[in-house]
């Protein structure tokens, strides 16, 4: 998808050893930078997307399964799984919540058309307005709004160059996309690392690059870290630099998910699992999500080529290098677009707005020089004379009104995911006919097991093993509690205990009532053993005490009669010296 206009191409200056096997560093202004740091706004559904559009799909784990899936089931007729067929498109065309910031830059990766509004004809005169972001939404009147209407945006201001940091500053971007501001000391780390002695040995070189390269860089940011020697140079590697560290990391957010899970003991992994809407919101909401929330979410720890060298850049250069604070902020936290999110999965993804504000108005004097007098949208009250408020339609919703968020999915509806994250809907396939299917047809091989997906550990490992692990996310994420299980069918007395957990409620209630009882009368008998312990001691102290009183009489009896009391007590002769007695 190389585009033929010069306009949407940039001139990269960058150095090559002598061998010119390898990307020494590359030195670009804020321009180029935008464009690397834009990356970090892109949810996985648009980056899958943009792969197929340029020809180049993305390995990433499995994402691309997911992502099938959905088409899949978007595809099927029979499959009647969402709610309207705008949910449909929200999962394969996700939206970039920076997408006002990402349509200023020179060279756009990301070639989506400007999001439109849509107002309902019958009612744009009345007192409840509605508007929606979304093609064929139908009205709370029964209509379909149809009626589009446009965005008012404030133009930039004056002097002001770049999208997140400043255009006339100087950058210097390594080839595992570290990017630090333009020193001389910066630029000797990169010498000095590659062993460099003599500045002769280093070539420089340029090249124009365009939308078609630029992808090929986010493309090998996620596999390589070497991705500007991959694309400049043409050393592309098949080589996947990803891994999935054992520890995992803390979240702090409500909520969980129950499934049901089919192991295969001989195996000792997941064949498939049995969930509802609720899960598969939460496995779909992967498609929406930016690259940059889900290293947020990972604190940068995430082994997937160098992708997070680029973010962890943003966050250790100086903020007033930004255009302003906000851009600085976006970056690290690029939350989803509104009504992309789904709050109740265990991550909870935060939105943009999760309650957007839109006016509907003239456009005042002074705003814009071509829009003065026209009615328009606005985010911003004082931008329309007259404003009406809006209230925005989700289409999450069966009526579009503003209550508690039900998801994408309907409910009830029970679903099939396999390990390597393809869902099946039970509505499409025959139960029996999909066990028939496996491979393993012994009956006592299977296990199955209930599992909460919280939001510390197997939430976040799901996320991680989608990305990085081709076949086997769920017995990936969930290793711990396999070999949890795996002992405890080593267990001798194992099986003893599943037909306690098997018992039905009433014998249950039976033995808890017979233990309460004799464990009532042991503590009763406890009680009569301690008070006469406490008796005997009793009697023994006061035995004692009779004994000594009855022996001190006798004494002072003895005393009185020899008389001790009365005789005078004389005094001690002193003592002679030591040498008197000597002589």
């Amino acid at each position: 998808m190389a585009s033929n206009n010069t306009e949407e191409k940039i001139t990269l200056k960058y150095w090559v050893d002598n061998g010119e096997k390898r990307v020494i560093m590359a030195e670009t202004n804020g321009e180029f930078v935008d464009i690397l740091f834009s990356f970090l706004s892109l949810p996985l559904g648009t980056i899958h997307h943009l792969g197929n559009l340029y020809g180049q799909p993305v390995e990433m784990g499995c994402i691309n399964n997911l992502h099938q899936s959905v088409k899949h089931m978007s595809s099927d007729v029979s499959s009647d799984v969402f709610w309207n067929n705008i949910c449909q498109e929200m999962f394969r065309y996700p939206r970039n919540p920076l997408e006002e910031s990402c349509r200023r830059l020179k060279v756009k990766v990301d070639a989506i058309p400007r999001t439109k509004y849509f107002m309902c004809h019958s009612c744009s005169k009345a007192s409840r307005l509605m508007v929606s972001s979304f093609a064929g939404a139908r009205c709370s009147c029964g209509k379909l709004m149809r009626k589009e209407v446009e965005l008012a945006v404030e133009e930039p201001k004056d002097g002001e160059s770049g999208v997140f940091v400043k255009g006339d500053a100087m950058f210097l971007i390594f080839d595992n996309l570290r990017v630090l501001r333009s020193t001389p000391s910066d630029s000797l780390q990169p010498l000095l690392k590659h062993r460099v002695k003599d500045l002769n040995m280093v070539k420089e070189k340029s090249q124009i690059v365009g939308p078609t390269e630029i992808f090929s860089i986010l493309k090998q940011a996620l596999t390589s870290k070497s991705p500007l020697s991959d694309v400049l140079l043409g050393n592309i590697q098949s080589k996947r630099c990803c891994s999935f560290p054992s520890r995992f990391i803390s979240s702090h957010s409500k909520g969980s998910v129950d499934i049901k899970v089919i192991v295969s003991k001989s195996q000792n992994k997941i064949l498939f699992a049995e969930a509802d809407g609720e899960f598969v919101d939460f496995l779909a909401s992967f498609l929406t999500t930016p690259l940059g929330y889900i290293l947020k979410l990972m604190k940068g720890k995430l082994a997937l080529g160098s992708i997070r060298k680029l973010y962890k850049s943003v966050k250790r250069l100086d903020p007033s290098w930004f255009i302003g604070p906000s851009s600085y902020e976006s970056l690290l936290n690029p939350k989803v677009a509104p009504q992309f999110g789904c709050k109740d999965n265990p991550l909870y993804v935060a939105e943009e707005d999760t309650a957007p504000k839109y006016w509907y108005g003239t456009v005042a004097t002074g705003v814009g020089k071509d829009n003065t007098g026209r009615m328009m949208i606005s985010k911003k009250k004082e931008m329309l004379q007259d404003p009406k408020e809006l209230e925005l339609f989700d289409p999450r919703l069966c009526d579009g009104a503003k209550k508690s968020v039900v998801g994408f999915m309907k409910k009830p509806c029970i679903f099939i995911v396999m390990d390597d994250l393809k869902v099946i809907p039970m509505t499409t396939t025959s139960s029996i006919s999909y066990l028939l299917e496996q491979q393993n047809k012994k009956l006592n091989d299977y296990e199955e097991h209930f599992v909460k997906i919280r939001n510390s550990h197997e939430a976040l490992s799901l996320m991680r093993a989608s990305l990085t692990c081709k076949e086997a996310a769920l017995t990936q994420s969930l290793c711990c509690l396999l070999a949890k299980w795996k002992c405890q069918r080593w267990i001798p007395f194992g099986s003893v205990l599943e037909r306690k957990k098997k018992r039905p409620r009433k014998k249950r209630e039976q033995v808890a009532k017979e233990r309460e009882v004799t464990s009532d009368t042991r503590n009763r008998e406890r009680e009569k053993k301690e008070k006469k312990k406490e008796k005997k001691k009793e009697k023994k102290n006061e035995k004692k005490n009779e004994k000594k009183n009855e022996k001190n009489d006798e004494k002072n009896e003895k005393k009185k009669e020899d008389g001790g009391e009365n005789k005078p007590v004389l005094p001690k002769p002193a003592e002679k010296p030591d040498e008197e007695k000597k002589t």
